[in-house]
C-alpha cells in the first residue's frame, strides 16, 4: 500500500521545490512516486513536467462529476508521476476535502496499484489550519506529515500553527511529524529553529542551506537532478530520501502555546539585533 506523506509550510518556505526534488531523488532510487499538487498556479509539479500540460482534476470533476483518474496523472522523464488537482472558486467549496475525494479514487479507479506507487507525496497549498484544511489527516487519509520552514519569523509562527492542527485532527499527540529547515541563512538562525524543535518535539528530518546551483536550476523550471545529477544539492536531496525511507519515529508532539511562542520569538528577535548591531560594530572599526 502506498504511503502518504503531506507537505505542509508557508508559502515561500520553498516547500513545492524540496517536495518536487525529494521525489526525483526517490525515483531515482527505483520508487515509484506519485506527486499532488493542489495549488492555483499547478506549480506544485512544474519542475517535474516542465512544459508538459497536465489538466487540473477536480476542476473537471466539479463540472462533470466523473472522472478517470488514469486521464490526469503524468508520466515526467524523471520518472515521477504528477498529478495536479487544480483550484476551487473563490468563497465555494473546500480544497481538502477534494483531496480526500481524489485519494479514494486514486484506490478504487486503480491507479495506485496500475502504477505500483509506493510513495504520494501531497503539496498541500495554504497556511491557514483550518477544519477543511486539515480534513484528510483527521481522516486517516495521511500517514505523515512533513512542515517546512525557513529561517523567517513568520514561517516558524506558521508551522507551529500547522503543528496545534495535526494534533487536533489526527486526535493524538504522536503522529509522525518531520520538519525540513530550508535556508535557515545563519548558524545562529539554524541554532533558534533547532530550539523550537527541541521544545515541540519535533525531529529535524534536514537542514537545507542556500544552494545556487539549485535556485538556478528552480529558475529554470527544472529539478537539481536533471540540470546535474553531481551537484552538491543533488547529492543532498539523495541523502535526506535515503533518511526519509528510514521512516518518522513519532514523539509526543508538543507545540507551543501562543503566549510563550510570542515570548520566544521575541527574544529571538532581540538576540538577532544585537548579532546584526555587533556585526555592524565590527565593520566600522575595520
Amino acid at each position: 500500500m502506498a504511503q502518504r506523506i503531506c507537505f505542509l509550510g508557508r508559502g515561500g518556505s520553498g516547500k513545492s521545490t524540496v517536495a518536487q526534488n525529494l521525489c526525483h531523488a526517490l525515483a531515482q532510487k527505483g520508487y515509484h512516486v506519485l506527486l499532488v499538487g493542489n495549488d492555483i498556479s499547478l506549480s506544485s509539479t512544474v519542475l517535474l513536467r516542465g512544459e508538459a500540460d497536465i489538466q487540473p482534476a477536480l476542476e473537471d470533476y466539479r463540472e462533470h462529476y466523473e472522472i478517470d483518474l488514469n486521464d490526469y496523472v503524468i508520466t515526467t522523464q524523471s520518472g515521477v508521476y504528477c498529478l495536479e488537482l487544480g483550484s476551487i472558486d473563490p468563497g465555494v467549496g473546500c480544497m481538502a476535502r477534494g483531496v480526500s475525494l481524489i485519494d479514494e479514487m486514486l484506490d478504487t479507479q486503480g491507479v495506485n496499484a496500475n502504477l505500483q506507487i509506493d510513495y504520494i507525496f501531497y503539496d498541500m497549498s495554504g497556511e491557514t489550519p483550518c477544519t477543511g484544511y486539515v480534513l484528510p489527516i483527521r481522516e486517516g487519509v495521511m500517514q505523515r506529515c512533513i512542515i517546512v520552514t525557513n529561517g523567517s519569523f513568520a514561517a516558524v509562527t506558521t508551522a507551529n500553527s500547522l503543528l496545534q492542527a495535526i494534533v487536533r485532527a489526527s486526535g493524538t499527540d504522536t503522529f509522525p511529524v518531520q520538519l525540513i529547515v530550508n535556508n535557515a541563512g545563519t548558524r545562529e538562525t539554524r541554532d533558534e529553529l533547532a530550539s523550537y524543535a527541541q521544545r515541540a518535539t519535533i525531529e529535524i528530518l534536514a537542514h537545507l542551506d542556500y544552494d545556487r546551483e539549485l535556485e538556478y536550476a528552480s529558475l529554470a523550471g527544472r529539478t537539481a537532478f536533471s540540470v546535474n545529477p553531481d551537484s552538491s544539492a543533488s547529492k543532498l536531496f539523495s541523502q535526506i530520501a535515503d533518511d526519509l525511507l528510514c521512516g518518522a519515529i513519532p514523539t509526543r508532539l508538543t507545540p507551543i502555546p501562543r503566549r510563550e511562542l510570542i515570548t520566544w520569538l521575541r527574544g529571538w528577535q532581540r538576540r538577532e539585533l544585537e548579532r546584526k548591531l555587533l556585526t555592524l560594530e565590527g565593520a566600522r572599526d575595520v
